[in-house]
């Protein structure tokens, strides 16, 4: 559970008296025998009504005697008595957050206003009652005054103007489902099994596992650092750490909104095939039938029911990326539902999410677990999960292997886009997110060990079935040929029994060559190993492949709803946490937003559906093909990079980590000031280099529909559409060079100097007990 956060202006005065203490600038408080008459500020009673005005001291009072001195210093200590007498009740146990306990800024503004400007003037007087004060602890006490009287300014502006405060999660559990939700994507799911299979498999895994210790978690635990420490998820806190990086947040929302548009007509895919599942006959499992007659559609037959549903009912897809047309209305219904259900998911944005995250992570898994436990026993299963126990040696060294698996990492983990950075600003400033980035790998790694054996076990069942009726359909059509006389007798197959696939190869490689040669240039080759190659990380695999292996298990209707609730669950915790994402990051960035949460929700929802329409005509599959597949990873990287330069560098790894310690009242691992430093920007510009020469030297492909054929065949994306990804990449991260011109040219320097947001960390540790009572203080008195 969570403990209270300290949130006001009278809690920067406790954090400026207890760093003096922790530092030892201060002496040591005496516990006194008796608190009585002494009041805390703005209390009422007969005895301490002039106790704050007796608490002042002015620098003339400073040259008096030491006895005047020690009677001030008594009645300070008394203060600070009296305003720790009540945390006994709090000492017992950890205080819960929850709703009922929730203070907002709003109820409490005008008392903490008041009471800051006491705990100033107490703290003020304290350091001028010492001998000689250094500059350092004057410039700290001018530091903090300020940062206090910016904070009152800020929140009397805001509550004046009447913008609701800023909301906060109800428990830690909700804001790890947040988290888990986000890193689920079923997209990353796949790219993995994907990398897996060809990339040399143990291999693979091991090059993951190194680049999700050395780049995914000091990264992951950076964005969470940066938005709990902030506590905002603005378009501008970047500037907080430098100006010169003040325009990353904006390339964020822009990435982020980019990504969900498409993501969400992953969604409406999924509804669209779900409307036709309660019928007694799925359409995917055989051909149309033509318009008053009894014949199936030609077209049909000449490709497979499976493809014809996906590329001419579906998508309605046209021949080129060329070719466009009017978006799919039935599509376009499907992805209306989904931008309503994600609407209303979030209606009351993190009050909510949780509550829902609940059960649409619960869901999946349980379904992981059953379609784990059935695909483990059927035919041609063993021969999928023997992927995992292959470990290629040689391709260790190989350095697309790590190129693949670091690129897969940023993905797994969702760097760089954003909602990691405004969920966790959400947070207490002191939760442990350290702990918490270890822990999202941790959860990350069990999902991909999971679904890595259940999607091997279904590919293995696919390429065994697939390659038995390959052989079947060449046995067929080679005794059609040797009746007619085109080929020998000698080439007369034998009988298919047990295991067609072995017999008709056995048979196939005992022919002199050739006979062999003559065979194979009738008849395709059937082989179970290039059929389980052909494994894409693409959605169209997902709808093309599982939906025929689906179909040709025991009770197909059952697994099939199964298996599209599984990928709709899926698709919606992505989709509203990408939302959530970009919706806070407005409510940050334009208070007025905070006034209407609902009718903002609804209007960034239907400029999703309006944007959505894009990927819903014709060509759209191809559009939706280019950014997935070519572009995302520039950007997304590139943000990566400047993030790792504005803590590391512009605002200081060793200041960064000194302010964490004090935040979180903990250790730290000191190494990731070095993984921040020179680990992850030298990793991440070697992947910028490898996508760059990917995009430049090989050729850009994606699957289409040929209507001529009637088949889907692989053409390669015309010239302009590499100049489309390039200037939609330069559009998104316009902002950070901007930026960079502007800091330029005002002669802005690139390293900060602390901010009232990130304030210098002193390095001093505050054990868990003192941070306790320093939080719990000034939420005393309004629970």
């Amino acid at each position: 559970m969570w403990e209270l956060p300290s949130r006001g202006p009278e809690g920067l005065g406790r954090s400026l008296s207890f760093q003096a203490e922790a530092t030892g600038t201060f002496p040591p408080r005496q516990p006194l025998e008796s608190s009585a008459g002494i009041s805390r500020p703005g209390r009422s009673t007969k005895e301490g009504e002039d106790a704050p005005s007796k608490s002042r001291a002015s620098k003339s009072d400073v040259p008096q005697a030491s006895e005047s001195n020690v009677e001030k210093s008594t009645s300070f200590e008394s203060k600070f008595t009296d305003m720790d007498s009540n945390l006994g009740a709090w000492e017992v146990g950890v205080l819960t957050w929850s709703p009922s306990t929730w203070i907002t800024q709003a109820q409490v503004s005008e008392t903490r206003m008041a009471k800051a400007q006491a705990w100033e003037t107490l703290a003020l007087a304290r350091i001028t009652l010492q001998p000689k004060p250094s500059v350092t602890e004057l410039s700290t006490v001018t530091t903090l005054k300020q940062e206090s009287s910016e904070l009152v300014n800020r929140m009397s502006k805001e509550s004046n103007e009447g913008y609701p405060p800023r909301l906060l999660w109800t428990s830690k559990v909700e804001y790890m489902l947040a988290l888990m939700g986000y890193l689920v994507m079923p997209s990353g799911v796949l790219r993995f099994v994907s990398g897996w299979v060809h990339k040399g498999s143990c291999s693979f895994f091991i090059a993951y596992i190194l680049m999700l210790l050395g780049i995914g978690i000091p990264l992951l635990f950076l964005e969470m650092a940066v938005g709990q420490r902030v506590q905002q998820s603005s378009a501008d806190l970047w500037k907080n750490l430098s100006p010169w990086f003040g325009g990353v947040g904006y390339s964020m929302v822009m990435v982020c909104f980019i990504i969900n548009t498409y993501l969400n007509v992953f969604n409406s895919w999924i509804f669209f095939y779900m409307s036709h599942i309660f019928y007694f006959v799925v359409p995917w499992d055989q051909c149309p039938l033509q318009r008053n007659s009894s014949k199936f559609d030609p077209e049909c037959e000449q490709a497979t029911s499976y493809t014809y549903f996906w590329y001419r009912q579906t998508l309605k897809a046209s021949d080129r990326i060329e070719d466009g047309g009017q978006p799919s209305f039935s599509l376009g219904m499907s992805l209306f539902l989904s931008c309503c259900l994600i609407c209303a998911f979030l209606v009351y944005g993190i009050k909510s999410i949780g509550k829902v995250l609940c059960v649409l992570l619960l869901v999946p898994y349980c379904i992981i677990v059953c379609f784990l436990i059935r695909t483990l026993s059927i035919d041609g299963a063993e021969y999928g999960l023997k992927h995992l126990l292959i470990l290629q040696v040689a391709s260790i060294s190989d350095l697309t292997i790590w190129c693949q698996a670091g690129i897969q990492v940023l993905f797994d983990v969702g760097l760089g886009i954003g909602p990691i950075v405004s969920l966790a600003s959400h947070v207490p400033d002191f939760n442990n997110c350290m702990a918490d980035a270890f822990l999202m790998a941790l959860f990350k790694i069990i999902t991909l060990l999971m679904t890595t054996p259940f999607l091997l076990s279904i590919l293995g069942f696919w390429a065994t079935t697939t390659t038995h009726h390959c052989c079947k359909k060449n046995r067929e059509k080679l005794l059609g040929l040797i009746a007619q006389g085109i080929l020998p007798p000698e080439v007369q197959p034998p009988k298919l029994r047990a295991n067609p696939t072995s017999s008709y190869n056995s048979w196939l490689s005992s022919l002199p060559p050739p006979l062999r040669s003559a065979v194979l240039g009738v008849v395709p080759e059937c082989s179970v190993q290039k059929q389980f190659l052909k494994i894409q990380d693409n959605p169209r695999f997902l709808f093309l492949i599982f939906t025929e292996v689906i179909s040709l298990l025991p009770g197909s209707g059952f697994w099939t709803v199964l298996f599209f609730l599984l990928l709709l669950t899926l698709g919606m915790c992505s989709n509203l946490t990408f939302m959530l994402g970009t919706v806070l990051t407005l409510q940050d960035t334009f208070p007025f937003c905070r006034r209407q949460p609902r009718l903002l929700m609804v209007c960034v929802s239907m400029t999703m559906f309006l944007c959505g329409l894009f990927f819903i005509q014709p060509s759209g599959i191809y559009y939706f093909s280019l950014l997935s597949e070519y572009w995302v990873a520039v950007p997304i990287i590139i943000i990566i990079i400047c993030e790792n330069l504005a803590v590391a560098w512009a605002y200081g790894a060793n200041r960064f980590l000194a302010d964490m310690v004090v935040m979180l009242g903990r250790p730290i691992f000191s190494g990731c000031g070095w993984l921040w430093c020179y680990v992850s920007p030298t990793v991440m510009l070697g992947l910028l280099m490898s996508v760059f020469v990917y995009l430049v030297k090989g050729p850009l492909v994606y699957f289409a529909w040929d209507s001529s054929t009637s088949k889907e065949v692989v053409r390669v994306f015309p010239a302009w559409t590499k100049i489309l990804i390039a200037g939609l990449t330069v559009f998104v991260l316009m902002p950070i060079p901007a930026y960079f011109v502007y800091c330029l040219t005002l002669g802005i320097p690139f390293r900060s100097t602390p901010s009232s947001k990130l304030p210098q960390g002193s390095g001093q540790l505050q054990t868990t007990k003192e941070a306790s009572k320093d939080i719990l203080q000034d939420y005393k008195t309004e629970s």
